[in-house]
């Protein structure tokens, strides 16, 4: 029998569920997935991109386009909007499909949401890639008819758009098959505008593939921090209640968005986050509402470095876990001693830290790596900005090195356990 206290027996999903925002209105305004009626500083893309397009609207194939440009420059939502005006003219024939190539990562993969996509009844798997390419023929060929053969027509114009195509494995083979595709065709066509953030993932291709497909290009440029702050404007109107926002919160999660790089979705991520920690805070005394300020968006930034730091620390070798591992161990216990407290911050000693390691090597079953080895491991986690490493100078045991870990030690601690587990229970099963 479950016993529920009084307390935990008056919430309701359902109260929860429909409970006003004491902060937004609209909080999915700030998702990447997003896409605004105006797409401010992307005039001149997004022209470029329907003059592409254009020619299905009248019958006919348009050009085949690629688009390159860093993460959150604006490739996508272009594409995006692009495809949803291409819908809205509702032209007879012309189909889009947008599929991201970090889930699609396959030629198979690829074809199979096409084809499922326009013929949802056709079955989805077990049917062999030629099956697959037939299928996608004749339904191109058959205009707005059952068949080809009760009206000839002109057959179907389709705008494929393949987000992050780099990441598909068979790359040239899918690129092949694409540009065949219209070779195999007695109506109808299929063009490509593909997204990537590697301006130079093309050269992967073979040279017919590469000159038949990338008919034309278009380079994103990153956003400055004007352009960025105009965004964030225009975003937050609508996702946040009046006057719940600072300007100087804009700005400053423009300033930082435009340090890194230009990202858009960087920036609306910091003002989403900034958002839902103005909204867990109580009500001001005096009847306030909460606000967004920069104190919200310097937290914001701190947890998205966060995010960031602990996706790098999954995808180090073993032995820098390891030694991460050792450092944030050593951070976590309170009795220890052997340490230089400076300014309320804790160091310690590389000596202590060597020791800990290959405690914790033998503990997940790894042979310890010698002391020239752990200085390399060691140089590698400080360039990562992971640990920052002090030169104690003389009079501390002689010359030493002291250590410091730069994330919460508790945190760093339980997500690399469970990935060094994990990869010593794969090891044992292989």
């Amino acid at each position: 029998m479950i016993r529920v206290g009084v307390g935990l027996a008056s919430i309701s999903f359902k109260d929860l569920a429909v409970s006003e925002s004491p902060v937004f209105k609209d909080k999915s305004v700030l998702s990447p997935h997003y896409v605004p009626e105006t797409l401010l500083d992307r005039e001149k893309e997004i022209r470029s991109l329907m003059q592409a397009v254009a020619p299905a609207l009248g019958g006919k194939k348009p050009s085949n386009v690629f688009l390159y440009g860093k993460t959150g420059s604006g490739k996508t939502a272009s594409t995006r909007f692009v495809l949803q005006k291409l819908g809205e003219e509702r032209a007879e024939g012309v189909y889009s499909v947008y599929m991201n190539c970090r889930v699609y990562d396959s030629r198979y993969k690829v074809l199979q949401k096409t084809i499922t996509s326009f013929c949802p009844d056709f079955a989805k798997t077990g049917y062999s890639f030629a099956v697959l390419y037939e299928k996608l023929l004749d339904w191109v060929e058959c205009g707005d008819a059952a068949s080809a053969k009760e009206k000839p027509g002109r057959g179907r114009q389709v705008v494929l758009a393949l987000d992050e195509v780099d990441m598909v494995r068979d790359l040239d083979n899918l690129v092949y098959t694409l540009t065949r595709v219209n070779d195999d065709l007695k109506r109808g066509g299929l063009s490509v505008i593909g997204i990537s953030n590697k301006v130079g993932f093309k050269q992967r291709l073979e040279a017919r593939s590469k000159s038949s497909l990338c008919e034309q290009e278009l380079v994103f440029q990153s956003y400055n921090a004007q352009q960025l702050q105009e965004i964030l404007k225009q975003r937050s109107k609508t996702a946040f209640k009046n006057g719940v926002v600072e300007d100087s919160a804009l700005n400053l999660a423009a300033a930082i968005a435009a340090s890194e790089n230009g990202d858009a979705r960087y920036a609306l991520s910091l003002l989403l986050r900034a958002g839902e920690l103005a909204e867990t805070k109580k009500p001001a005394k005096d009847g306030g509402v909460a606000r967004v300020t920069d104190k919200e968006v310097e937290a914001s930034r701190k947890a998205a470095d966060e995010d960031k730091a602990f996706e790098v620390m999954n995808t180090l070798p073993v032995h820098q876990q390891l030694l991460l591992y050792a450092v944030a161990s050593i951070a976590e216990d309170v009795s220890y001693k052997k340490l230089i407290d400076e300014g309320g911050e804790r160091l310690y000693f590389s000596g202590e830290i060597y020791e800990r390691y290959t405690r914790a090597a033998k503990k997940f079953g790894r042979e310890p790596r010698t002391s020239r080895w752990y200085r390399e491991y060691l140089h590698d986690l400080e360039n990562l900005g992971l640990v920052n490493t002090v030169d104690s100078g003389k009079g501390v045991r002689g010359h030493t090195t002291l250590i410091k870990l730069a994330y919460e030690p508790g945190k760093v601690r339980k997500i690399l356990e469970k990935t060094l587990t994990l990869s010593t229970a794969n090891e044992a099963a292989e």
